[in-house]
C-alpha cells in the first residue's frame, strides 16, 4: 500500500543519508600543512598520517588547542637537532604532559628537516617533539619514540635558530625541562635570545 511503499522509500533514504555520513567521517586527512610563524621566521611542517597516524593525530590536536602558542625551541644542538614541546602556560602541559601514546613503527630514514616525538623509552611520546638537523640528525630514527611525522619544508629556519643558539654563547639548556613543565617560560629567563614558536594552524590537507 500507498504508506507501506512511502515508509519504505523513507527507509531507504535514510540509510543513504547515514551510509553518506559514515563516509564523510571516515575520510581521513593523509597530508596535512601546519603553518608555523616563529622569531626566526616562518617554516611549513608537511606531516602524512601514514607515516604514524596515532602520533599524527596528537599532534594536529595539539596544533588545533594552540598547545605551540609562545613555545621556547628550548634545546638546540647544532647539526643534530631542536627540541620543543613544553607549553609556555603550565597548565596547558599538565594536560598532555602524561598522556601517552603508543610507539609506531619508524617507516623512514631521518634526514634534516625529520619532525618526530622525542620521548624515554617504550611508549613514552606525549607532546615533546624535535626536528632533526643535517648531518647528525641522519642517525636518528631508532629509539622506539623516533618515529617520522613529516617533514619541515623551511630547514633553513631551524639552521637559523642553530646559528642564533651558537651566536649566544649559551650552554646546552636541555637541563631546562623539567622547569619549563612545571613554571612554563618563567624558568628560561636567564635565556632570553632562545628562540619560540609564535604559533601554528592547519593551512591545508589532502583527504583520503
Amino acid at each position: 500500500n500507498f504508506f507501506a511503499a512511502t515508509t519504505a522509500r523513507g527507509a531507504s533514504n535514510m540509510n543513504t543519508m547515514l551510509l553518506l555520513a559514515s563516509l564523510a567521517s571516515s575520510a581521513v586527512a593523509q597530508t596535512t600543512n601546519v603553518k608555523c610563524v616563529t622569531t626566526a621566521g616562518s617554516f611549513t611542517a608537511v606531516v602524512e598520517r601514514s607515516n604514524s597516524p596515532q602520533g599524527v593525530d596528537r599532534f594536529l590536536e595539539l596544533v588545533s588547542s594552540g598547545f605551540f602558542t609562545d613555545m621556547l625551541l628550548y634545546r638546540v644542538i647544532p647539526g643534530f637537532l631542536i627540541q620543543f614541546g613544553v607549553a609556555a602556560d603550565p597548565k596547558v602541559q599538565a594536560k598532555w604532559q602524561n598522556d601517552k601514546i603508543p610507539d609506531e613503527p619508524n617507516l623512514h630514514k631521518f634526514r634534516g628537516g625529520t619532525l618526530s616525538y622525542a620521548g624515554a623509552g617504550a611508549d613514552s611520546r606525549s607532546c615533546h617533539l624535535f626536528v632533526a638537523l643535517a648531518p647528525n640528525g641522519a642517525s636518528l630514527g631508532n629509539a622506539k619514540h623516533e618515529t617520522t611525522l613529516g617533514h619541515i619544508t623551511e630547514v633553513e629556519v631551524f639552521e637559523k635558530v642553530a646559528d642564533n643558539f651558537k651566536a649566544s654563547g649559551y650552554p646546552d639548556t636541555g637541563s631546562l625541562q623539567n622547569g619549563l613543565v612545571s613554571q612554563g617560560n618563567a624558568a628560561a629567563a636567564k635565556y632570553p635570545k632562545l628562540d619560540k614558536i609564535l604559533s601554528c594552524h592547519v593551512a591545508g590537507h589532502v583527504e583520503l
